[in-house]
């Protein structure tokens, strides 16, 4: 069996899988609703980094084998039946001491966004950072947001989730702020020394800012910085960047004339 001929695993992310088998994003699409926001470009170029083959199957409502075995016979390979599926974490039984005792600071029901075809991680990520050290903001969704979890953790989230009938309950309690155990790998420092690649973006027209700094931290070596120049507060691009655990850092420098440092963290996948 060659390298070309290796089955798709539900471990392996879905990103991976559209990088081998571009075809398959079809596939994907025609097996339920939850994965047609994949056909904007740039949606799929940055969420497909964050979700598995096995987490996209809980999203859509598909058993996780069932939908590795069906895109590795759309690809033309016989794969195990459990396809690297991993065994269910049991439910939480016992609530952290946390849940139902701290305030919740923000409530957010994405349902009707995501019945509209609206991607909701930018409300979520907007009510997040309102949320105090000490607080909760709680979401109701209709599928276990698995992706979430890791993407406020980095934000200083801790979560609790709890099935209700066809939605899911879940409690991001705040333990820490944003930041505050950045390291010399993940942290950004304006007085460290100068990034290792810097653009400018100044000059051109949205979206194109957006799309050459994603394009350009996808040749940015692990760890490094990109520094770019720009004319405002790329507020869209925020969002992106916290979705795929990227520090950042804005200051500006006058009217229209704004540097934000992105560290690409030293591990990343």
């Amino acid at each position: 069996m060659t390298s070309d001929q290796e089955p798709i695993l539900a471990s392996w992310k879905i990103s991976e899988v559209l990088r081998r088998y571009p075809q398959l994003l079809d596939v994907l699409i025609d097996l339920s609703p939850a994965f047609a926001k994949l056909r904007n470009p740039m949606l799929r170029k940055v969420q497909t980094r964050l979700v598995t083959v096995q987490q996209a199957a809980g999203i859509a409502g598909i058993e996780p084998a069932a939908l590795t075995r069906r895109l590795n016979q759309a690809v033309g390979i016989t794969a195990p039946d459990d396809a690297g599926v991993a065994a269910s974490a049991p439910a939480e039984s016992v609530a952290p001491p946390w849940a139902g005792t701290a305030p919740v600071a923000a409530t957010l029901d994405v349902r009707p966004l995501l019945a509209r075809g609206e991607e909701p991680f930018k409300a979520i990520m907007g009510a997040a950072r309102a949320v105090p050290v000490g607080s909760v903001l709680h979401l109701t969704v209709g599928f276990e947001p698995l992706p979430l979890y890791d993407a406020l953790a980095r934000q200083g989230f801790a979560h609790h989730a709890r099935p209700d009938g066809d939605a899911w309950q879940v409690d991001f309690y705040r333990e820490r702020a944003a930041g505050a155990h950045a390291t010399a790998s993940t942290g950004v420092d304006w007085d460290a020394p100068s990034a290792e690649v810097t653009i400018d973006v100044s000059e051109l027209v949205p979206p194109e800012p957006m799309v050459k700094v994603l394009q350009s931290l996808e040749t940015l070596p692990d760890g490094a910085r990109l520094l770019v120049h720009h004319v405002r507060r790329p507020m869209h691009l925020y969002d992106r960047l916290d979705e795929m655990g990227y520090a950042h850092a804005t200051r500006e420098l006058a009217p229209d004339r704004v540097e934000v440092m992105i560290q690409k963290p030293g591990d990343a996948s």
